[in-house]
C-alpha cells in the first residue's frame, strides 16, 4: 500500500467547499473519508506498527546514572575523563560477616583469587600486600622511627642473659628509684608508650581469659585506638573487625546493563558457588551481601525492568477491563484500546529515531501513557455514539462525532503535547528525554485516534444498544427540578472552600521537602541499601567515594595531606607515602640499619627465648615483678598529676588496672597462666623474628619506581597517561544535602578538579531540582495560555482551567499533610498531573457549551461518566504503578494518584457549581 494513500484519499474532497468549512466540519469530512476506506487505513496503520515494533525491539535502555547526568557540564566532563583513564570509578563491594575472623579472611582470599581471571572482572582486592608495604616500611615510616630502629641497632641488647636474668633486673629495678627520675622523656613519647603497653597488657589478658589460645596478636586492636581501624593485616573491614569488605573492580567501566549485569551475576554466582563448597567442607560459610554503586544500579535496573513488565501488562489488562467493564460492549472496549495501543506503539518507535533510547524515568513512563491516551478515544467514540442514537447514519454518525469532539480533544491534547515539550527543554536528560517521548506519544495517540478509530468503527461498530453507556441520560420532566442546580448560597460557598483549600494546599505545597537519598528509592528490602548504610555507621568506608587527580607526585603529595585534614573526610587512600621527597636519604638510612643489625645476634637470642619459652622460676619472677607494679604506677602518677599530665594519670590508671588483673588472673589459674603466657610470649616474638627478616631484608633495598607496584595498586592509582589519582572516603552520608554541600566545598577547596560520585551527584540533585521548577512553571503557563486561545472565553478559559487548579492545589496540601516528600522519580508528578488532568476541565467547558438546555447538575451527570471513565483508565495505569517494587516508581504512582482524584473531584463536583456562578442566567 502507498504510504500517501491517506492523502490520496483526502484529496477526494471537494476542494473548494472544503476550504469553505470550519475546522470541525472540515475534520468531520476527512473522518467521513477514513470512514469510507476502513481497509486502506487499517492497512496502512498495520504497516506503520510493523515499523514501530522493529524499532521498538531495537530500543535500548540506559540504565546508568551517567545517562541521567547532564553531559554539557564541566563535573561530567571531569568524570569522563576519569573514567577514560582508570576506568570504573565505583567497585563493587562484597560484605563479609557472620563467620569466625578466620573464616572470613581465607574466604575472602579464597573469592577474590576466584573472581580475578574471570573476563568480566578487572580486579578483586581481598586485602593490600601488606608484606610489599613492609617490606617498604622505610618509606613510610616517619624519620624519628628509622632513627630510633637505628640507634637501636647500635645498643647492646636487653635481654643478654636469658629472659630469667631480664627479669631479675626489673624486678630489681622495680624496688628502686622512682621509674620517671631522672629520665629525660617528652609528653607525646610517654602517651604513645603507655598506649603501646596498655594495647599488650590488654592483650596478655585476652590470652589468659579465652577458652581457646588464641591464633595470633590482634594488632586490629591497636590500629582502632590509633584511628587506623580497618587495616589490621591488610584486610578492609568495620571498625569492630567483625565485617570484611572486597572491592571488586569491572573490567568494562559502562554502567549500562549489558556490562554491568554479567559483571554482578558473575560476582554472585562465584560467591554462592564458592560458600556451598566451605559449607560442604564443614567450615562456617559467610554471610554475603553486595553493595556499592554497581550493586545499587544493578538492584534498580532488575526491579524496575521486572515492575515495568508487571505495571505494563497490568495497566493494560486494567484499562481494558475498566473499559470493557462500563461500556460492557468488547466492541467498543476494542474501538478505545486498539488506537491507545497503536499510538503508543508508534511513539516508541520514533523514540528510537529521536532520542534514541529509553532511560529509567522515561521507561517507566508508558504504563502512565495507557491511561492518557484512552482519554481521547473515550471522549470521541462517546460523541459518536450520542449521534448514532440520534438517528445519524454510521458513516455520518461517525464524522459529526470526531467532527464535534476535535476542537475538546486538541484543546486537551495540545495541552499535554505542549507541557511535555516544555519538559524536553529542561537541562536534566531525565526530564528532557520524557517530555520527547511523552510528546511523541501524545501526538501518536492523537493521530491514531483521529485516523484509525474512524475506519475502526466500520468494521466493529457497537451495537446500537450498546452505546447507551457513554450516550448522554435522558432527563423527564419531573427530574428536571430535583437535579437542576446548587443553590445560588451554596454554589458560592462550595467555590470560596474549594478555592481556598487549594490556596492553602498550594502555600503548605511549597514547603514540601526534597528527599535526596538515592537509597530511599530502593525496594524496602534492599540488600545494596542496607549494606551501604551499614558501612557508613559502622566504618571509614563507603560506595561514594571523591576522586582527586593529580598531574604529578608533588602535587599528589599536597592533596593528600591538604584532604586528610579535612573533617568532612573519614580515610584517604593514596599511594603518595611510598614516593617521599626523602626517599634517597630514606633508602640509605635503610640499607645501613638493615646492614647493622644483621651484626647483632639478635635473632639468634629471639630463638633462644623462644625455645626456652617461660619456665617455672621466670614466672614467679614475673608474677613478682607484676605484685611491685602498683607502687611504680603510683609513683608516676604522683609525678604526672604533679606537672598537670591528666592524660597521663588517666592512662597510668588503666595499665594500672590491667596489671592488678593479670595478677589476679595469674595467682588464679596457677599453671594454666603460665602455659597461656608463655604461648602469648611466643606470639610476640614469633611476630619479632619477622621483624627482623623484614629489615634484614633492607641491606638490598633499592629505588622505588611506579611500574614496580603490585599490579591492583598500579592499575587504581596511576594511569597511563601519567596521572595520578587519590581517594577520599567522606564521613557522614551524601545524601543529606548539607554534608554534600560541606564535603563538595571541602573538597574543591583542595582541588577544583575533584570528581567522583559526590560531586555527579550534586550536579544531577540540582539539575533535579531546578528542572522540577522551570519546567512546572513554564509548563502551567503554556497549559493555560494555550486552553485560553483554544475556548476564546474566560468562561470556558475558567471552567476548563479551575477544576485543574483547584485539583492541583488539593494534591500539594495533601502531599504536605500526609509527610510526603519529594524524590528523584516522583518530583515530575506535578507536571505530569497537569498533562493529565487537563482534559477533565476541557471537556466540561466544552460539553456546558454544547449541552445548553441542560442544568449544571444535568450537565455534571451527562459528562460524568465519561470524565469519570478516562480518568479510570488513569488511574487504573497508575494503580498498577503503585505496585512497584522499586519505591522510587511507586511513590511516583502515587503522588499522581492523588493529584487525579482531587482534579476529577474538583471538576464533577466544583465546576457545575463554578458554571453557576458564571452562568448564572442559564435557564434550566
Amino acid at each position: 500500500m502507498s504510504a500517501l494513500q491517506p492523502l490520496k484519499l483526502v484529496a477526494r474532497i471537494d476542494l473548494n467547499s472544503f476550504l469553505s468549512m470550519n475546522i470541525n466540519q472540515r475534520v468531520a469530512t476527512i473522518a467521513e473519508c477514513f470512514a469510507r476506506n476502513p481497509k486502506k487505513i487499517l492497512g496502512l496503520a498495520l504497516v506503520l506498527s510493523i515499523l514501530a515494533g522493529l524499532a521498538t525491539a531495537q530500543l535500548p535502555v540506559h540504565t546508568s546514572r551517567q545517562a541521567l547526568l547532564p553531559q554539557n557540564t564541566a563535573v561530567a566532563g571531569r568524570f569522563n575523563d576519569f573514567l577514560k583513564n582508570f576506568g570504573a570509578a565505583s567497585d563493587l563491594i562484597v560484605v563479609l560477616e557472620g563467620a569466625p575472623r578466620n573464616e572470613l579472611e581465607s574466604f575472602a582470599n579464597d573469592l577474590a583469587a576466584r573472581l580475578r581471571p574471570e573476563p568480566e572482572i578487572g580486579q578483586a582486592t581481598s586485602r593490600l600486600d601488606i608484606a610489599f608495604f613492609l617490606d617498604h616500611a622505610y618509606l613510610l615510616m616517619p624519620p624519628e622511627g628509622l632513627d630510633k630502629l637505628a640507634a637501636i641497632a647500635g645498643q647492646p641488647s636487653l635481654i643478654n642473659g636469658g629472659l630469667e636474668e631480664s627479669l631479675l633486673k626489673a624486678l630489681s629495678w622495680s624496688k628502686g628509684s622512682s621509674p620517671l627520675g631522672g629520665t629525660d622523656i617528652d609528653l607525646k613519647t610517654a602517651e604513645t608508650s603507655l598506649n603501646m603497653a596498655a594495647f599488650f597488657l590488654e592483650e596478655w589478658l585476652r590470652w589468659l581469659s579465652s577458652e581457646s589460645v588464641p591464633e595470633g596478636v590482634d594488632w586490629n586492636s591497636l590500629l582502632v585506638k590509633n584511628g587506623a581501624g580497618g587495616m589490621n593485616d591488610g584486610y578492609f573491614t568495620s571498625r569492630d573487625g567483625r565485617m570484611l569488605f572486597l572491592f571488586v573492580h569491572p573490567k568494562n567501566p559502562s554502567g549500562d546493563f549489558e556490562n554491568l549485569g554479567p559483571f554482578v551475576d558473575k560476582v554472585k554466582h562465584i560467591s554462592a558457588e564458592l560458600a556451598e563448597q566451605a559449607k560442604a567442607s564443614g567450615r562456617t560459610p559467610p554471610t554475603l551481601g553486595l553493595s556499592g554503586l554497581p550493586a545499587i544500579e544493578y538492584e534498580e535496573y532488575v526491579n524496575l525492568r521486572k515492575d515495568m513488565v508487571l505495571v505494563t501488562l497490568t495497566s493494560a489488562c486494567l484499562v481494558a477491563a475498566l473499559i470493557l467493564l462500563v461500556v460492557r460492549s468488547l466492541r467498543w472496549a476494542a474501538l478505545i484500546f486498539i488506537p491507545m495501543g497503536l499510538g503508543v506503539l508508534w511513539s516508541l518507535g520514533l523514540a528510537l529515531l529521536t532520542v534514541g533510547h529509553l532511560n529509567m524515568i522515561t521507561a517507566a513512563f508508558i504504563a502512565i501513557l495507557f491511561g492518557l491516551g484512552a482519554d481521547y478515544g473515550i471522549f470521541t467514540s462517546s460523541r459518536i455514539a450520542e449521534e448514532r442514537r440520534a438517528g445519524k447514519s454510521l458513516i455520518k454518525a461517525i464524522g459529526v462525532g470526531v467532527g464535534s469532539s476535535f476542537t475538546a480533544v486538541l484543546t486537551a491534547g495540545g495541552a499535554s503535547l505542549l507541557i511535555f515539550s516544555v519538559l524536553a527543554t529542561v537541562d536534566f536528560p531525565g526530564f528532557a528525554e520524557l517530555g520527547v517521548i511523552a510528546a511523541l506519544g501524545v501526538l501518536m495517540i492523537l493521530i491514531s485516534t483521529w485516523m484509525v478509530q474512524p475506519a475502526l468503527y466500520v468494521l466493529l461498530p457497537p451495537k446500537l444498544s450498546d452505546t447507551s453507556a457513554l450516550a448522554k441520560p435522558s432527563f423527564s420532566v419531573g427530574t428536571r427540578k430535583s437535579i437542576a442546580a446548587f443553590p445560588m448560597p451554596v454554589a458560592l460557598v462550595l467555590v470560596i472552600i474549594a478555592i481556598s483549600g487549594a490556596v492553602f494546599g498550594g502555600f503548605k505545597g511549597s514547603a514540601i521537602q526534597f528527599d535526596y537519598d538515592v537509597l530511599a528509592m530502593l525496594p524496602k528490602d534492599s540488600q545494596a541499601a542496607y549494606y551501604q548504610q551499614r558501612m557508613v555507621e559502622e566504618s571509614d568506608y563507603q560506595a561514594e567515594v571523591i576522586v582527586f587527580t593529580a598531574k604529578d607526585l608533588p602535587e599528589a603529595r599536597r592533596i593528600t595531606s591538604e584532604a586528610g585534614n579535612l573533617k568532612t573526610i573519614a580515610q584517604v587512600q593514596s599511594l603518595t607515602n611510598l614516593f617521599p621527597v626523602d626517599a634517597d636519604q630514606r633508602l640509605q638510612k635503610a640499607v645501613s640499619i638493615g646492614e647493622a643489625f644483621s651484626r647483632t645476634d639478635s635473632a639468634k637470642q629471639i630463638a633462644g627465648l623462644t625455645e626456652s619459652g617461660l619456665s617455672v622460676k621466670s614466672f614467679e619472677l614475673l608474677q613478682a615483678l607484676l605484685q611491685n607494679s602498683a607502687s611504680v604506677i603510683d609513683e608516676a602518677q604522683e609525678q604526672a598529676f604533679s606537672t598537670g599530665h591528666s592524660n597521663l594519670v588517666e592512662s597510668l590508671e588503666e595499665v594500672r588496672g590491667q596489671l592488678s588483673a593479670i595478677s589476679d588472673k595469674l595467682t588464679t589459674e596457677g599453671e594454666q597462666g603460665r602455659v597461656r603466657s608463655e604461648s602469648f610470649l611466643r606470639a610476640l616474638l614469633s611476630e619479632a623474628d619477622t621483624g627482623l627478616k623484614i629489615i634484614d631484608s633492607w641491606r638490598q633495598a633499592q629505588p622505588l619506581l611506579p611500574n614496580q607496584l603490585p599490579l591492583a595498586l598500579r592499575d587504581r592509582f596511576f594511569a597511563a597517561d601519567g596521572s595520578i589519582a587519590v581517594y577520599a572516603f567522606p564521613a557522614k552520608t551524601v545524601y543529606d544535602p548539607a554534608n554534600l554541600d560541606a564535603l563538595i566545598s571541602d573538597v574543591y577547596s583542595v582541588s577544583p578538579d575533584a570528581t567522583g560520585f559526590p560531586t555527579t551527584h550534586q550536579e544531577f540533585a540540582k539539575a533535579v531540582v531546578e528542572s522540577f521548577t522551570h519546567g512546572t512553571q513554564l509548563a502551567l503557563g503554556l497549559c493555560l495560555l494555550w486552553v485560553m486561545a483554544a475556548t476564546r472565553s474566560m468562561r470556558g478559559f475558567a471552567l476548563a482551567a479551575l477544576p485543574l487548579l483547584i485539583g492541583g492545589g488539593w494534591m500539594l496540601g495533601i502531599m504536605a499533610l500526609a509527610g510526603m516528600s519529594y524524590n528523584y522519580a516522583n518530583i515530575v508528578a506535578l507536571p505530569l498531573v497537569i498533562a493529565l488532568a487537563v482534559d477533565y476541565g476541557v471537556w466540561f467547558s466544552y460539553r456546558w457549551n454544547e449541552l445548553k438546555s441542560h442544568t449544571p447538575l444535568q450537565v455534571s451527570l451527562n459528562v460524568g461518566k465519561t470524565i469519570g471513565l478516562a480518568a479510570g483508565t488513569s488511574l487504573a495505569g497508575l494503580g498498577a504503578i503503585t505496585l512497584a517494587s522499586y519505591r522510587g516508581v511507586s511513590s511516583l504512582g502515587l503522588s499522581i494518584t492523588i493529584g487525579l482524584v482531587c482534579c476529577l473531584t474538583a471538576t464533577l463536583v466544583v465546576a457545575p457549581a463554578i458554571g453557576q456562578l458564571l452562568d448564572f442566567k442559564r435557564k434550566p
